[in-house]
């Protein structure tokens, strides 16, 4: 079964961003921690350095709510994963449209 990797929003949309934390092994392991920012497609930080949460280990989440007046566009997303003191940032996107209600 194929995991479905959605990119692609609405408006008024809840999304959903995963960061996966593997060793060398390709084994997935805990982080110290993992924190992660979204900016706009104006380069505005909409989320900065916010800390994921996890229920199992090596999968972090994090919920992005947003609302009918956020922009349209390519969202980034950049989330660092803290290793002891080691930082290691893995890169994103996704993508925001107005919904088919809209005036």
């Amino acid at each position: 079964m194929a995991i479905l990797v959605k990119t692609e929003y609405v408006r008024k949309d809840t999304v959903r961003i995963i960061c996966y934390v593997y060793d060398d092994d390709e084994a997935l392991v805990a982080a110290t921690s993992v924190a992660v920012s979204v900016k706009d497609p104006l380069g505005t930080m909409v989320e900065d350095k916010t800390g994921m949460t996890t229920s199992t280990p090596g999968i972090y989440e994090h919920y992005y709510t947003t609302t009918a007046a956020v922009e349209e566009g390519d969202y980034q997303i950049e989330c660092d994963i803290l290793d002891g003191s080691y930082h290691t940032y893995v890169h994103s996107h996704f993508s925001m449209k107005a919904g088919i209600n809209e005036a």
